[in-house]
């Protein structure tokens, strides 16, 4: 009896080493897997579900953001299509409703940074202890979205000029065209010098036609621009030189007379046969401009959506709660 109590009390020693060893090794285990590492995909870290809760109210704030995008996107076609239509009007009013548009991009995606910068622990050396790294990969990706926005004002902007440019140019000619009209109807009751005044103001409706069209060059193919410019030019002086000859003759014919009327008959064969050419010269403004933003603002609505897809947790990738130790 007295010998078996030195080996009994050998084993239970023996016993007592071998639950310690192996209490360590779990430690070890756990130590060597942290919270949110790929050795513990059922881990759920201690802030885990705090955080998520405000990841979960930056997305939502960032899909209201990307349909205010695809809002703007929609804005910017039908001011396109409302410059290639010539309508003025509807341009001019899908332009002030992109301008809103843009505003409240700026703003929202301004609020959307402070929201998530505010996150608490990312980005700090407490992360690896209170959050897992898919809600950090998460807040990241969320971040990086927002990055679809930069410069969608600088792409409004352009197309705002653009329609702008195309809008002043389709008064100028028009009101070009109407004087024109108000002239040779004065010509044709013999109110020769009232015309020749009101040829004046077409021939400065045709200069600062010119002087828009010098703006305009560095970015837009004038060329149909510069030939109807032209044309209506030749015209305009060809009409008033007609008119300012009968002022002098009054019906008799001359050869004066002859020859003004002669030279305004060949200048008003070359005039554009209707308003295809104006369609096409608005067209070309808007080229300069308009069309481009218009793709740089889907590009951006599209990089937004696969961003925000991207940020968008799978039911699998979702942190679990844990019970137990």
């Amino acid at each position: 009896m007295s010998r078996a109590r030195p080996v009994l009390g050998a084993i239970i020693y023996l016993l007592i080493v071998v639950v310690i060893a192996l209490g360590a090794a779990g430690l070890v285990t756990a130590l060597d897997h942290p919270p949110g590492s790929t050795g513990r995909t059922d881990y759920s870290a201690p802030a885990d579900a705090a955080v998520t809760a405000r990841l979960d109210a930056a997305e939502s704030d960032l899909n209201a953001l990307a349909d205010q995008v695809e809002a703007l996107g929609t804005t910017a076609r039908s001011a396109l299509a409302a410059l290639n239509g010539a309508d003025p009007a509807a341009g001019e009013a899908a332009i002030e409703h992109g301008d809103h548009l843009v505003s409240g991009i700026i703003t929202r995606t301004r609020l959307l940074r402070s929201e998530l910068a505010a996150v608490p622990y990312v980005g700090t050396p407490a992360a690896g202890l209170n959050i897992s790294d898919a809600v950090v990969a998460r807040h990241a990706a969320l971040v990086a979205a927002l990055d679809a926005t930069d410069g969608l004002d600088v792409d409004w902007n352009r197309l705002t000029i653009g329609a702008v440019a195309a809008s002043n140019m389709s008064r100028i000619l028009a009101e070009h065209d109407r004087l024109v009209v108000a002239a040779a109807d004065r010509g044709v009751r013999a109110r020769y010098t009232d015309a020749v005044k009101v040829l004046d103001r077409a021939k400065a409706q045709i200069a600062a036609a010119r002087a828009l069209r010098n703006s305009l060059s560095a970015t837009v193919d004038v060329t149909v621009l510069d030939e109807w410019l032209s044309r209506n030019e030749d015209y305009d002086i060809a009409l008033q030189n007609l008119y300012k000859a009968l002022t002098k003759v009054g019906t008799k014919v001359t050869s004066a007379i002859h020859a003004a009327v002669t030279a305004e008959a060949k200048a008003r064969a070359r005039l554009p046969p209707d308003t295809r050419g104006l369609v096409l010269i608005m067209a070309e403004i808007g080229q300069g401009g308009m069309s481009r933003a218009v793709i740089a603002i889907e590009e951006a609505r599209a990089t937004l959506a696969d961003a925000i897809d991207a940020a968008t947790p799978a039911a699998s990738d979702a942190p679990e709660s844990t019970d137990g130790p």
